[in-house]
């Protein structure tokens, strides 16, 4: 399965290169132009991207620079390395955990890298694979901190050494120190890498305070969560006198947004209906909209916010990013119908099994949880940007939340007890059997590729 997907994505990169597929490429390109490692810096307001940190468009200016190819290539050939950064750090998140080489990982691991608004990021010209990278690398470096690898051991092992502890001299007491000293380097680098990626990026501070809450067991619970508070005060130390000089002095405010100055009018009007009908404006962010039934499931709706198009876009590329093939636009209305019902079947077995200490359960707890606050980052960015012209609602920026999606498909099968007692012998055939559709799944998206 391993081969198929690299094979695969390797494939979709090959047929994508050169075409120009994403949100705004332009104002991308043109940053390529303006920054440079000499200059990182530009006026806020000077152009439609100025208001972005710098570090996703240095990247991929000094690929340019390097080999002497076209923006857009290095653009790509940056979202490409990233998705698979992306992947390799789940994937050693999994190791750790000793969920690598069992089923339900293994399906994980491979649905959510394959998902179509992952392999679409991969190719196309973003600053969210990026983020997801980093955020894979934070929720990496986490677990490697304060999950410690003989958690997971099984102690039946006869290879497995004596948990002696006599002092600093012992060898296993040196090298769990420097593990963790490694972890919070790279913690702490893939937290302020974010953060100077995009202002997404620092929601990615919840990973370790997640990770802390929900570590497999209770003994040294406080010393753990003071590891990763510290990590996340070091990032912010980091970051923190670029967002004050740059934006704070600057706008006034951390966080600016181009809409303030682009689309200021527009945005004012919104702003206005909202406080009119607070309510009523949540009301309309989660109803279905009407427009993918009068248009396509392709096109959003410009007139009021919904989360409808959130769901839609991690499956069916929208009309602003190309034209959708009728295959990979019948393969994700499949996706749409089907994901749903397998979530809430996975949510309720998660739940009834939220207590074990399993590590495939406390990962959960990391995973859906970081998810839903991804939602509630969404929501509170749309509700401070209510104008639906300028279309706050994108899948995009909630990139992670498919680790959550991925989590729950995967726990609406982890429940034995749901399988006929007569069959219940044919587990490992049934076992062989979701996993074959995996895989399936894999290939199919990146065959079409599904976006």
């Amino acid at each position: 399965m391993l081969a198929t997907l690299l094979i695969g994505r390797i494939s979709v990169f090959l047929r994508r290169m050169g075409e120009v597929i994403g949100f705004d490429p332009g104002a991308h390109f043109q940053m390529l132009e303006i920054l440079s490692w000499v200059h990182p810096d530009t006026d806020i307001r000077g152009s439609f991207y100025g208001y972005h940190p710098p570090l996703g468009f240095l990247v991929p200016h000094s690929i340019q620079m390097l080999f002497g190819i076209s923006p857009e290539i290095s653009v790509q050939w940056t979202s490409f390395l990233a998705g698979l950064a992306t992947f390799f750090f789940l994937r050693e998140t999994l190791r750790h955990c000793r969920l690598l080489y069992k089923p339900s990982g293994i399906a994980f691991l491979y649905l959510a890298s394959s998902m179509p608004i992952q392999v679409s990021v991969s190719t196309s010209i973003n600053l969210d694979g990026i983020v997801l990278s980093m955020a894979a690398a934070v929720l990496c470096a986490s677990i490697h901190m304060l999950w410690p690898s003989s958690i997971f051991e099984d102690p039946s092992q006869p290879d497995r050494p004596l948990p002696l502890r006599f002092g600093m001299a012992d060898p296993l007491v040196r090298s769990a120190i420097h593990d963790c000293i490694v972890a919070m380097i790279a913690l702490c680098s893939a937290l302020a890498g974010a953060a100077l990626t995009k202002f997404s990026g620092v929601v990615i501070l919840a990973i370790p305070a997640f990770v802390a809450w929900a570590q497999p067991y209770g003994r040294g619970w406080w010393r753990r969560c003071s590891m990763g508070a510290l990590g996340c005060a070091l990032a912010i130390a980091i970051v923190f006198p670029y967002y004050f000089a740059r934006y704070y002095m600057q706008e006034g405010k951390f966080f600016p947004l181009n809409t303030e100055w682009n689309a200021g009018g527009a945005v004012e009007d919104a702003i206005t209906l909202r406080k009119k009908d607070p309510v009523h404006f949540f009301a309309e962010l989660f109803k279905p909209t009407t427009v993918h039934a009068a248009q396509g499931p392709t096109f959003a709706d410009t007139q009021v916010n919904r989360l409808a198009d959130t769901w839609r876009d991690i499956w069916i590329r929208n009309q602003f990013a190309g034209k959708t093939t009728p295959g990979a636009l019948r393969a994700g209305l499949v996706y749409m119908e089907i994901a749903p019902w397998l979530m809430l079947i996975g949510f309720f077995i998660f739940l009834m099994h939220s207590r074990r200490r399993t590590p495939w359960v406390r990962l959960g707890w990391v995973l859906v949880g970081f998810s839903l606050l991804q939602c509630a980052a969404l929501i509170q960015y749309i509700y401070r940007v209510p104008y639906a012209g300028w279309y706050p609602a994108k899948g995009l920026y909630v990139l992670p939340s498919i680790w959550g999606i991925a989590y729950l498909i995967v726990s609406a099968f982890q429940d034995q007890r749901l399988i006929p007692k007569i069959l219940r012998h044919r587990i490992p055939l049934l076992q062989q059997g979701l996993l074959c559709a995996v895989l399936i799944f894999v290939t199919v998206n990146h065959a079409i590729p599904a976006y």
